[in-house]
């Protein structure tokens, strides 16, 4: 079985009243499946967070417009892409291909690529799982897979 992980923790300053909020925290990213994992993560907005779960209730998804978002840093790309999902249909059955990129925060270079399938109602499951995480009531949204 394949998945990806999510978890996200706030900056400090969001549970302190005396303190600026930053809107920065840590995402960290894992991923799994039968010939590839990774484990990786980086500073991201949870604006940005958010907006990703909530796009994910777009149905159907099309290949003219995957669900796509990235992070890292500079022009996000090479070395400087840190994290990259990609949601988009496998085939004509409803079946969708998520593909990923998750490189190691300090060594760039070390980083895994793949690909695994997953549906809609696993998808919608892992929307609300995010909407759950961000609103600090699970630890972990998680997207099953085959």
């Amino acid at each position: 079985m394949s998945k990806l992980t999510l978890r996200y923790q706030y900056d400090s300053s969001v549970f302190d009243p005396d303190q600026q909020t930053d809107d920065f925290g840590w995402l960290e990213v894992k991923v799994e499946t039968d010939r590839f994992s990774g484990d990786g993560g980086c500073w991201v907005q949870w604006q940005d967070v958010k907006e990703f779960g909530k796009a994910l209730s777009a149905f159907p998804i099309t290949t003219d417009h995957p669900i796509v978002v990235q992070w890292g840093f500079d022009m996000q790309e090479g070395d400087d892409l840190i994290l990259r999902l990609e949601i988009a249909p496998a085939n004509t059955r409803g079946d969708l291909a998520v593909r990923f990129e998750v490189a190691d925060y300090a060594e760039p270079r070390h980083r895994a690529r793949g690909c695994f399938m997953t549906n809609y109602p696993d998808l919608d499951a892992f929307r609300q799982s995010i909407a759950h995480l961000m609103d600090r009531q699970v630890e972990e949204a998680t997207l099953a897979g085959r």
